[in-house]
């Protein structure tokens, strides 16, 4: 049973909110890709925009909570928000409650972009897989990587133009498949125009397909989709099992909203079964925990250490199981997320570490000038 004296205060709260329920992308790790109407229990949870009385009420409710001395605010989910009109306007918003405020974007579209600079977000990111559209296309669907390379140059030059010093972060998912000149041409990108470059590994989502796959169900199409994963799901579950009895991260220091201001369980779930409060303004934040740590979906999630696999707990694992299955297809870097070196070309005998490209930091390692050098044989 939960019991809130037992959970000291939080010095990060994280709050992920949904502002636009759908997405111009149909990525297949991606529920918004991979979840079809067939496989819904109960149903999809609203596909539209949220209404900025509706978020003003939310943010008036976080405030009142009162849970962390650092509250972040995320506006994404599952949802792409450059679509949502008025996504300049909840940044602003946001900001002026005094709130961290995060944006992440396919970047498919330049739409409001110009309006969220000058909001002025802490955060914004670009998630992506690939430099070039041959790989991208099979893991960004629907998607050109061409144009998000010509909106990374606008977004640069919108910076510039405001003298922005929002926190611009390109994250690289890594599968099998992309790890090497993909890999390096991003990272040169992301040098020119100065934006953090985070590779991470590629998750298989939600948890319910996650659950599913682990108990023998899976589509052909999904099948397709795990195989192109750096580590098969089976194989994290049973690295995470050790640390299964871990509290989760995902109910203790997080909460989950949807553009209804419906809470969903966590932000892995995405089946409207999941949903712990028809109403986030309506129900105080004891209640909305303790629905969370009674909910029927956490036991079997935590019986198959899928909570230690969505927060990323598994830690050095999760990098020796990407590995072995990176050298297998001869990729041109040994990449490791949660090690040092994290990033290594795998043909340099010395083993130079490479430094990811980071915005105005002093950089120690292998220079990127030395590592192409490398790269092409010099």
């Amino acid at each position: 049973m939960y019991e809130p004296t037992k959970h000291p205060r939080n010095k990060i709260f994280t709050y992920w909110i949904d502002i636009v329920g759908t997405c111009n992308l149909r990525c297949p790790t991606c529920p918004t890709g991979n979840f079809l109407d067939s496989e819904f229990s109960v149903g999809r949870n609203p596909t539209g925009f949220m209404d900025q009385d509706l978020y003003k009420k939310i943010l008036e409710k976080i405030k009142s909570d009162n849970v962390s001395d650092r509250i972040e605010i995320h506006l994404y989910t599952w949802g792409e928000p450059l679509l949502h009109p008025k996504v300049a306007e909840f940044v602003t918003m946001t900001k002026k409650m005094g709130f961290f405020c995060g944006l992440s974007s396919n970047l498919n579209l330049d739409k409001n972009l110009k309006e969220v600079v000058k909001a002025g977000p802490d955060f914004f990111r670009i998630s992506l897989s690939a430099f070039y559209q041959g790989n991208y296309k099979l893991t960004h669907k629907r998607g050109d990587i061409r144009i998000v390379k010509s909106n990374m140059y606008r977004l640069r030059n919108l910076l510039d133009q405001n003298k922005s010093n929002i926190t611009v972060q390109v994250l690289y998912h890594v599968y099998k498949h992309n790890a090497s000149d993909d890999l390096a041409m991003m990272m040169k990108l992301c040098e020119e125009l100065e934006f953090d470059l985070d590779p991470v590994w590629a998750f298989y989502m939600p948890l319910e397909k996650s659950l599913d796959y682990l108990n023998g169900k899976v589509s052909d199409e999904d099948k397709k989709t795990i195989n192109m994963l750096a580590m098969d799901p089976t194989d994290v579950s049973k690295a995470a099992l050790p640390y299964r009895d871990e509290d989760c991260s995902l109910r203790k220091t997080q909460v989950t909203l949807n553009i209804d201001g419906s809470v969903q369980l966590c932000c892995a779930t995405f089946d409207q079964a999941y949903v712990v409060a028809p109403s986030f303004i309506d129900t105080p934040h004891a209640e909305l925990q303790r629905r969370r740590y009674s909910n029927d979906m956490c036991g079997p999630c935590m019986d198959k250490g899928q909570h230690i696999y969505f927060s990323y707990a598994v830690g050095k694992k999760l990098d020796d199981l990407g590995e072995q299955n990176l050298s297998k297809k001869d990729s041109k870097f040994i990449f490791k997320q949660f090690s040092k070196p994290s990033l290594v070309l795998r043909s340099s005998e010395n083993a130079d570490p490479i430094v990811l490209p980071r915005a105005a930091k002093k950089k120690q390692g292998l220079s990127l000038y030395r590592f192409k050098n490398k790269l092409l044989g010099r």
